[in-house]
């Protein structure tokens, strides 16, 4: 690229420096200083002399930051582009205040601005109470005009000036807990383990189902025959003496199988996403079944779907008065209690095991009776060391026995018949199938009866009742 060439040829009023560049085709331009002519000049000399004054301000601000050839090119797209534009926008564009070159410099300024923060932002700042500190006396705020520092007015303090230091805001960090860093939303953050399975809810056991004994058949009717009204009885007689005739008659009784059932509706979705659940719908149904046949088989009142609870079959002490009239003591205790209804219980024709159930408060009770005068603990012949054996009768703890109140039983005359065991089957009802909903049915099939010549076989009462009766006078 030539450089631009400057002569001086006489003038009227002497000699001014004139600009000859190559771009202008050899055109010439006068001015003084940075001002140019205007007056008794021809509009095409008017627009030389702006873009001249343009091209030099182009050509000062990238002197720096371009080369010989880029300026060149620069030089040639910028004549093009300027040719055929206005006069007053070309004098816009020169002025040195409003027009493009004061917009780059703007732009410059803003542009030097913003990397002098990115240099500071690059460095982390000392956010320590003494670094804070530092960082607030050599600051300049806003109360001191921004020309001032925090600094020089603690050196006005110094010198004896009256003034006052600009407010000082410290940003203490907070400490990571666990509350704040691993809760609320985010509570699978750290570390986590899932327990397999699921805990079930606490109910009491069926310990009166698991103390019975059960059989089984193959028959949803089950009938038995009794011997009833038996007349006439044998005799030592002599020779040639009529024997004694006897008679009885036969009496059949029967049960009808009882169904108990409990089903459980439930998504496909929700026994696709969940591993186990349908294990864990089976079990509880099966569990809330075999709750509810424990129930009923101490409870229930007989009728054609509910079976005959032993508690209802059973009789009070008082049944067996005109046998056990004569069992008497003084101050009887819970063990006493129940050693009388063992005796009226086998007073009768019966036999076998006995066994009974109370309620876990009953049996402490019984455990720390003691003594009234030395208070020592009373532990009867007739009773185990353990407790668990009174007068041969096997104690068992049940929390469905109401406190205060025992059951005392032959069980084995209590008959319970499986017939069907207890299933599970799935299915769809209705519109199930659309609705992606799927049912599960639990159920079980049983026989339960008392042979009604075995009335007497159980006896549930209370032990005050008990204690009354055979306390003596």
């Amino acid at each position: 690229m030539k450089k631009d060439i400057l002569h001086f040829p006489p003038t009227r009023k002497g000699y001014l420096p004139k600009f000859s560049s190559r771009r202008f085709c050899g055109k010439e331009l006068s001015f003084r200083s940075s001002a140019y002519k205007e007056d008794g000049e021809t509009e095409e000399e008017k627009r030389t002399a702006l873009l001249a004054k343009i091209q030099e301000k182009i050509d000062a601000g990238l002197a720096t930051r371009a080369t010989k050839e880029e300026l060149e090119a620069i030089r040639t797209s910028q004549s093009d582009a300027l040719k055929d534009v206005p006069l007053e926008a070309l004098r816009a564009m020169a002025d040195d205040k409003t027009g493009v070159m004061a917009k780059l410099a703007e732009q410059g300024l803003e542009i030097t601005r913003l990397r002098a923060e990115m240099k500071t932002n690059e460095a982390p700042k000392d956010m320590s109470v003494r670094g804070q500190i530092k960082a607030w006396i050599e600051s300049k705020p806003k109360e001191l005009g921004g020309t001032r520092s925090v600094k020089d007015v603690i050196e006005d303090i110094k010198s004896g000036i009256k003034t006052q230091l600009p407010s000082l805001e410290l940003r203490v960090a907070s400490p990571m807990l666990v509350s704040t860093v691993n809760g609320g939303s985010s509570p699978y953050i750290g570390r986590t383990e899932m327990e397999a399975g699921i805990n079930a809810i606490l109910r009491y056991p069926n310990t009166f189902w698991d103390t019975i004994t059960k059989g089984r058949t193959g028959a949803s009717t089950y009938v038995w025959a009794n011997m009833v009204n038996e007349d006439g009885a044998a005799a030592f007689i002599g020779p040639g003496v009529a024997k004694p005739g006897i008679s009885f008659e036969l009496a059949a009784e029967t049960s009808i199988a009882k169904k108990i059932a409990a089903s459980a509706k439930a998504g496909t979705e929700l026994l696709q996403d969940i591993d186990g659940m349908t294990t864990f719908i089976e079990q509880e149904l099966q569990e809330l079944l075999m709750l509810k046949v424990n129930e009923k088989l101490m409870t229930g009142v007989s009728s054609t779907t509910v079976p005959a609870g032993i508690q209802t079959l059973s009789q009070v002490f008082s049944f067996y008065t005109a046998a056990a009239a004569g069992i008497k003591t003084t101050n009887p205790t819970h063990m006493d209690a129940i050693r009388a209804a063992v005796g009226a219980l086998r007073s009768g024709k019966l036999t076998g095991e006995i066994t009974v159930f109370v309620n876990s408060i009953d049996a402490a009770n019984m455990d720390l009776s003691k003594a009234v005068d030395s208070g020592v603990y009373l532990l009867p012949p007739f009773t185990t060391s353990n407790g668990q054996v009174i007068a041969g009768a096997r104690i068992v703890e049940d929390q469905n026995i109401a406190v205060g109140y025992f059951q005392a039983a032959f069980l084995r005359y209590y008959r319970v018949l499986i017939y069907k065991d207890y299933t599970v089957q799935w299915g769809w009802e209705n519109d199930d199938f659309t609705k992606n909903l799927v049912t599960a049915i639990g159920e079980m099939r049983l026989h339960q009866f008392l042979n009604s010549i075995h009335t007497g076989f159980a006896l549930y009462d209370t032990f005050v009742n008990v204690k009354t009766a055979i306390t003596e006078v």
